[in-house]
């Protein structure tokens, strides 16, 4: 036995000289110290700032990640690509809920979402019961946050069993306006001496170890200039998803194009950092869409969330319940119009799909609703604009249309024929249309506007599990790296409404938390040792000095700060000029002339509205009405 013993150690012995094999390799032990590996990395990185958390992106999640880590004692740095006044990403713009749940019913939660999933692999169910036990909390931390009226409401998009306990906040009860984030917003501002903010200063690159894999940094694009900035203990992804990269959108979705209703900056950057980090993708052909819209030619996203199927909670106009149906590239009916789909999905004989569609589309119409109602709230009376800018074709003939707009003519007039025996039988026996929207297409002018897919947001992402860690392709997770929001959502098939504000909150709470733990295996000292951190610039807003006469005033609307130059004379508003504003541009613009000129005709802040731009209106009136108060 000895001898045995003898002969293995001198044979290790031996092993070890010619080719470095240890007993330390045999045990899986080893005397190397990582901590001194990842020193000797951060010496090699000439470093332009440092601290101890980086979140990217200036959206809801990014301002959730950014509070919580700050509220763990971080130094953070927020880093956003849109210029300063235009962050906000899809949150700016959502419809404003949350999703939320009692704490006693996650376990009814969980049989819910586990009812989402369906039969698709991912989320786990550690992931679905760390996102409900965390939702669990979303009223409570909105209330800590400063939001005093918060109304709460059921919210279960489809009728499957344990949907019944859901449930969705807003903020002052305010759908469309931004409230959401708007207290997110004043949450970072009140934590300025924590959270530092970049603006117009992507991230596009993650420094990342290439031994131990650690992410100790984000290359950040400031004006121009590269610059490594250090995260001792957590860099947090939260950059959206890529609603506005059209490749992305081929590759990914299997959709020639489609376009987003609000985001104009989410171009799929953290994905690409993500997976220049070896991180492992999901859930990258999940989007809340498709629906179909008319394409805005001055924002290149959708006009408004939906002209499909009934008005609902401000969500569509309704304009497809008239004298309308879709048609597609052969000049044929695909879908009911009379139907929302559930952000985008169709019930496919018993299973939630993405509605299916036929591109090049088209709605086709008659003078009967082109004079019912505007296609949008925002466009003018009868359509008539819109006809003469070309976003409406018009034609004597159903023949004459389908030539216009390249659909196969007698596919057309045929299917305007079934069509309209389907409106005299109140039946509609291919896509069961409710009867009251089955109304004849027969008056003319006959008119056609080509419609495009569009969605709320993508899904996919980096995946990422219950802590908020980016895993790579084989499950582990890669350290230091985080993410949330809908970079990488836990949404795989089916989307509950109110989810992605609420896995902000959320996931940005618990990332956030997971990226502001001071790490064991790096160093704590400064890099910046006898080097001054770089000061980043931006374009900030244009300082105006009114004349005698001249007042300012400001408000928030929908795409952020509204300032406005009131000129008065003989006690009267004379002139009203927006000197700044964010709003989109041929929708919410269209609201401000109709208001300045009501305001100066009447004399009066208190003038009604315009449909469609009730945001845009408001903050308008509230700006003049704070340039009179300054006044006095």
């Amino acid at each position: 036995m000895k001898k045995s013993f003898v002969l293995l150690l001198l044979l290790l012995i031996l092993m070890q000289t010619i080719t470095g094999f240890s007993f330390e390799t045999l045990t899986g032990e080893t005397h190397e110290n990582t901590t001194d590996l990842n020193n000797d990395f951060l010496k090699k990185i000439n470093w332009q700032g440092e601290y101890d958390v980086i979140v990217v992106g200036y959206g809801g999640a990014g301002a959730t990640a950014s509070i919580e880590a700050a509220d763990q004692g971080a130094k953070v740095l927020l880093i956003e690509k849109a210029p300063k006044g235009e962050e906000g990403g899809n949150t700016r713009f959502a419809l404003q809920a949350v999703l939320s749940i009692d704490k006693e019913k996650v376990d009814k939660g969980t049989e819910y979402f586990q009812n989402l999933r369906g039969k698709y692999n991912t989320p786990s169910d550690d992931i679905i019961k760390a996102y409900l036990e965390t939702a669990s909390g979303n009223y409570d931390w909105l209330k800590y946050l400063g939001a005093e009226n918060i109304y709460v409401f059921p919210s279960r998009e489809y009728d499957l069993p344990g949907g019944e306990v859901m449930d969705a906040m807003l903020i002052d009860g305010e759908i469309w306006t931004s409230a959401f984030y708007r207290t997110l917003q004043k949450a970072v501002e009140k934590r300025k001496d924590s959270i530092e903010v970049w603006y117009e200063s992507p991230g596009v690159g993650l420094i990342q170890d290439p031994e131990t894999k650690i992410i100790h940094g984000v290359v950040v694009d400031n004006n121009g200039t590269l610059l490594n900035v250090r995260a001792k203990n957590g860099v947090v992804l939260c950059t959206g998803g890529f609603e506005n990269n059209m490749q992305m959108i081929q590759d990914y979705l299997q959709l020639p194009y489609a376009y987003s209703k609000a985001a104009r900056y989410n171009t799929g950057d953290g994905i690409k950092m993500a997976m220049e980090a070896g991180a492992n993708l999901w859930h990258m052909s999940n989007i809340a869409g498709p629906d179909l819209n008319v394409l805005n030619p001055e924002t290149n996203t959708a006009f408004a969330y939906a002209i499909q199927g009934r008005e609902a909670a401000d969500l569509c106009s309704g304009f497809a319940t008239q004298n309308v149906i879709f048609v597609g590239a052969d000049g044929t009916r695909f879908t009911d119009e009379s139907f929302l789909p559930n952000h985008g999905h169709v019930n496919f004989h018993g299973t939630w799909k993405q509605m299916p569609l036929s591109l090049p589309a088209f709605a086709i119409f008659d003078e009967t609703a082109r004079l019912s109602q505007s296609v949008y709230p925002t466009w003018s009376e009868g359509n008539v604009e819109e006809i003469e800018k070309g976003l409406i074709v018009k034609a004597d003939t159903i023949k004459e249309l389908a030539e216009k707009i390249g659909v196969d003519t007698a596919n057309l007039q045929k299917q305007i024929r079934e069509y309209n025996r389907y409106c005299l039988n109140k039946n509609d026996p291919i896509f069961g249309r409710a009867k009251d929207t089955l109304k004849s297409i027969k008056k003319a002018p006959y008119y056609a506007m080509e419609l495009v897919p569009s969605f709320t947001n993508t899904q996919g992402g980096p995946e990422r599990n219950e802590n908020g860690e980016v895993l790579d392709l084989r499950g582990n997770s890669i350290p230091h790296l985080y993410s949330a929001g809908e970079l990488g959502s836990v949404f795989s098939g089916i989307y509950q409404g109110s989810g992605n504000l609420g896995e902000c909150i959320i996931f940005g709470r618990i990332s956030g938390k997971s990226a502001a733990t001071v790490k064991n295996d790096i160093t704590q000292e400064s890099v910046m040792e006898g080097k001054t951190p770089v000061k980043p610039v931006w374009q900030e807003f244009e300082e105006i000095i009114p004349q005698s006469g001249e007042f300012i005033g400001e408000d928030r609307g929908i795409g952020g700060p509204i300032k406005v130059l009131v000129t008065m004379k003989d006690d009267k508003i004379f002139g009203i000029e927006v000197v700044y504003h964010n709003e989109t541009r041929g929708v919410s613009t269209n609201a401000i002339d109709t208001i300045i000129t009501s305001i100066i005709k009447n004399q009066t802040t208190d003038v009604d509205a315009v449909s469609g731009a009730t945001v845009t209106s408001r903050a308008l009136m509230n700006a003049v009405k704070n340039a009179l108060e300054n006044k006095e």
